[in-house]
């Protein structure tokens, strides 16, 4: 067959093409890749003028920064370098904004909340470890359950509720003061006893449930929580964050199947987090379940019908949330079983790590300003004296406590980051947002911003609630609970749950660093805990 026969030149012809074909996708694959991480975030994306920091990584971005650092200091420091507008490029070429003016956070928090959600990853990690209740439900079904909600955070529920906290209170200072009968005092890891006292409250005031993780150490859900919480850190997030885009994976780790082969996961380094991550979450889900059993049970057994007084019978959450539910079947609106399971992880998770955390940062805080602790125990002193289990009315009307409580929200707040993203192109305070960005809201950068609150801003002073900035904004100057329809419902539990605590604390027992230049050393994840468990040196009023 001679070359130039009709064979030849199909075959040639079909290398050719073949060729060409894998030039030209070998070219799109490499101009993608340049236009997502160089051409459309330095030359075509609309905020590209934005002012901000670096690249960084080529790839990831200021990513590695920041999960390798304390919770919410880069953003500080760009904010103080750039600005209250900052963009951030990474990963893979992703906009991130933050924005700290009370204009741009009243939209994206109040007025237009629905067009700003949390974004997707956020929510399936949260739905993993809180359930898919008020923290990752949007629109009407997110009114519609907060508003059955409510009033079991109402203020009077909550007035008849503080009595409840104080077993657990008074367990933990005979704790602590039977480890402190020497003089000298004693190291204490305080984070620790602050998880278990609050999850004890969290249990009792939501579930009516006795769990004393204080006096059984080896509590199956205290344990479980304690080494969930264990696993926060930077890298940990980054590789769950990945682990739930994956098509099918939240539903999977969510299953028996997951649990029952949990342990190939430690054969690979990167993964190994995910076997107690399933393990934990089985054991809490398995708890939390019997809880929400058991109270189901006893409403059908006490008979609960429609017009029952909010504040008759049980005061705990749940049963008031269990007699919301037989009201809601004519209303239109009935919590599903899956939402009432969300809210008992909900419950758990949220509502003890987070105010476990607050106060052990406000006792960290109280040992570097020693005359704010003395002051306070001047104050709670001789009201714990008379009352060791002071009521609502009388935590609340406690001046220096409420300082000392604030400002330590302020300085630590326990979730110190959180997360948005625009479902649609905007101006935000003037500024064209194109959809899809991603928005940091960066609660510890909005609450120690100079702008609001003086050089002295990144500094302990609980005397600064006494005379409040002129640019002070009640709403969005401190941004702890943060704001709008998704606000925190347990703030105000939260936040006469730590006075009690440390009321008593601060009454009883005097607070030093473990050793000389102790520092803070923090988680960089969701929640803002101490890695080290916060070994402080706890002495007896009454030894001094």
């Amino acid at each position: 067959m001679s070359p130039s026969s009709p064979s030849s030149l199909t075959e040639a012809f079909v290398n050719i093409k073949a060729s060409h074909l894998i030039v030209a996708s070998v070219v799109f694959i490499v101009y993608f890749i340049l236009h997502k991480l160089y051409i459309y975030p330095f030359l075509l994306s609309p905020l590209r003028n934005v002012p901000g920091p670096s690249l960084g990584h080529p790839l990831w971005g200021q990513f590695p920064k920041v999960i390798n650092s304390e919770s919410g200091l880069p953003q500080r420091e760009w904010v103080k370098q750039y600005g209250p507008v900052v963009r951030v490029i990474g990963p893979v070429g992703l906009d991130r904004l933050m924005l700290l003016k009370p204009e741009a956070l009243h939209k994206m928090m109040v007025a237009d909340w629905l067009d700003y959600p949390r974004p997707g990853f956020l929510r399936k990690v949260l739905g993993h470890v809180t359930g898919y209740g008020l923290l990752t439900v949007t629109g009407d079904e997110h009114r519609q359950m907060r508003k059955a909600m409510n009033p079991a955070f109402s203020i009077p529920n909550l007035m008849a509720q503080t009595d409840m906290y104080y077993d657990a209170i008074q367990g933990l200072v005979d704790i602590f003061a039977s480890q402190t009968i020497s003089k000298e005092g004693k190291e204490i890891q305080v984070y620790d006893w602050m998880s278990k006292v609050t999850l004890d409250i969290i249990c009792a005031t939501s579930f009516g449930y006795h769990t004393d993780s204080l006096h059984n150490p080896h509590n199956e859900l205290a344990e479980a929580y304690e080494h969930l919480v264990g696993l926060q850190s930077g890298p940990n997030i980054a590789m769950l964050i990945l682990t739930m885009v994956i098509p099918g994976m939240p539903r999977f780790l969510q299953s028996e199947l997951a649990h029952q082969y949990r342990s190939l996961f430690t054969h690979i380094r990167i993964l190994a987090p995910l076997s107690t991550l399933i393990a934990s979450m089985h054991s809490i889900k398995r708890i939390s379940a019997q809880m929400l059993k058991e109270k189901m049970k006893e409403s059908i057994e006490s008979g609960m019908v429609e017009g029952d007084s909010e504040l008759s019978g049980k005061k705990d959450i749940m049963s008031i949330l269990v007699r919301a539910r037989t009201r809601e079947v004519g209303s239109g609106y009935r919590m599903s079983d899956e939402a009432m399971m969300a809210q008992v992880l909900r419950f758990l998770g949220a509502g003890h790590e987070t105010t476990a955390s607050g106060l052990t940062w406000t006792l960290w805080l109280l040992v570097n300003d020693i005359s704010s602790q003395e002051r306070l125990r001047a104050e709670v002193g001789p009201v714990y004296a008379q009352n060791s289990r002071p009521d609502y009315k009388t935590l609340r009307d406690m001046k220096w406590l409420d300082c000392v409580v604030m400002e330590s929200l302020r300085v630590m707040p326990p979730v110190p980051i959180t997360l948005r993203k625009a479902a649609k192109s905007d101006y935000i305070d003037g500024l064209f947002v194109p959809k899809g960005t991603l928005f940091w809201i960066p609660i510890r950068t909005i609450n120690t911003w100079t702008n609001v609150w003086g050089d002295d801003a990144e500094e302990f002073h609980p005397e600064r609630w006494l005379n409040l900035p002129k640019n002070y904004n009640s709403t969005f100057s401190t941004f702890s609970f943060i704001a709008g329809p998704h606000m925190c419902i347990g703030k105000t539990m939260a936040i006469i749950e730590m006075k009690a605590v440390l009321a008593a604390l601060i009454a009883s027992f005097t607070f030093e660093p473990a050793y000389e230049g102790q520092t803070a050393l923090t988680a960089a994840a969701i929640t803002m805990k101490p890695t080290d468990g916060m070994p402080l040196k706890v002495k007896r009023v009454q030894d001094l």
